[in-house]
């Protein structure tokens, strides 16, 4: 399926989905539940651009942000027809195509380039008609993001030294399968109270994109960013099946068309900012280990083979093809 991103569109006013809305313009908001200074944040202003631009104002975007609530609200605005479009995190393949939610699983990819491949072809077709199916929403766009590393107060080789370890991940339980299969004991805890965490002891590690580890200024109370690069996923732009079909031709092809380019242009920024962000957490005083992730693959495997099972049949194929 060719990447195409679109940030979360809201119908405004009294406008509805289901109406012809070709007085003076076509308002859109875009909608999403990150800061401003975030770089996804920087891609929906870019595509504001693209579209007022190549429509002439005949639709008019604003964007939205956390004032109208997080990623679930999005998603389930979306799903409903309240907003034209949603970002999401992991959050919208778990909720509307469980048994195509490989791409984030730990320790599986190498690359953002091999976990794309979920999203593409026939897989990435059935993927997208369960989104339809069960969240009336389509996928039209994937964002890359930073990979996720392991921070510690000492230096993690290899899954020896996780274990029986207190590890902060994200409440998505694949990845506490599998991280328990490891030998830690993941915590699931709220990104706002990771930092208290880690300061008072209640757990010693945690894992994070490098720029979720500078933006929480995790170098206060970590010492070492382990280069685990476990998780390679993406941001997921989804519109509304109804206002998808409700575009003319043309509207809809300047859209996915900026959606398009305004996601690689994201790409390209997430990219070269990663290796600005660990100078600058390595000038906060933080070292940067290369463990032996081959090790953790070997031990995480039992896990990723239990958790494949339930995935649609090319998808677990595809896992399995990735471990063996």
């Amino acid at each position: 399926m060719k990447t195409r991103l679109v940030s979360a569109l809201a119908l405004t006013g009294l406008m509805s989905l289901g109406t012809s809305v070709h007085a003076d313009a076509e308002e859109l908001a875009i909608a999403i539940h990150v800061d401003p200074s975030h770089a996804m944040f920087k891609v929906g202003e870019r595509l504001k651009t693209a579209i007022e631009d190549q429509t002439d104002g005949e639709i008019t975007v604003t964007l939205l942000g956390t004032e109208v609530g997080g990623e679930r609200d999005h998603l389930e605005g979306a799903s409903y027809g309240e907003y034209a479009i949603a970002l999401g995190g992991s959050m919208p393949m778990t909720l509307y195509a469980p048994q195509f939610a490989a791409a984030d699983l730990p320790f599986v990819y190498s690359s953002s380039d091999e976990a794309r491949k979920v999203y593409e072809g026939e897989t990435g077709e059935a993927l997208n008609q369960n989104l339809i199916a069960n969240g009336n929403m389509r996928l039209v766009g994937l964002s890359t993001r930073n990979p996720r590393n392991l921070t510690s107060k000492e230096p993690v080789q290899s899954p020896a030294d996780v274990s029986e370890v207190r590890l902060r991940v994200p409440e998505i339980a694949p990845w506490v399968t599998i991280w328990e299969q490891i030998g830690a004991l993941p915590s699931p805890i709220a990104w706002p109270e990771v930092y208290t965490s880690l300061q008072t002891g209640v757990i010693d590690m945690q894992e994070n994109p490098v720029d979720l580890i500078q933006a929480g200024k995790l170098y206060e109370v970590q010492d070492y960013i382990n280069r685990t690069q476990h998780v390679y996923s993406f941001f997921h732009w989804l519109m509304n099946e109804d206002f998808y079909q409700s575009l003319s031709d043309e509207h809809r092809q300047i859209v996915l068309d900026a959606i398009d380019e305004a996601t690689q242009w994201g790409d390209e920024m997430v990219e070269q900012g990663q290796q600005e962000i660990y100078a600058q957490l390595e000038a906060e005083g933080m070292e940067i280990i290369e463990p032996d992730v081959d090790a953790f693959r070997t031990a995480a495997r039992p896990a990723i083979e239990e958790v494949a099972k339930g995935y649609d049949p090319a998808v677990r194929d595809y896992v399995m093809s990735l471990i063996e």
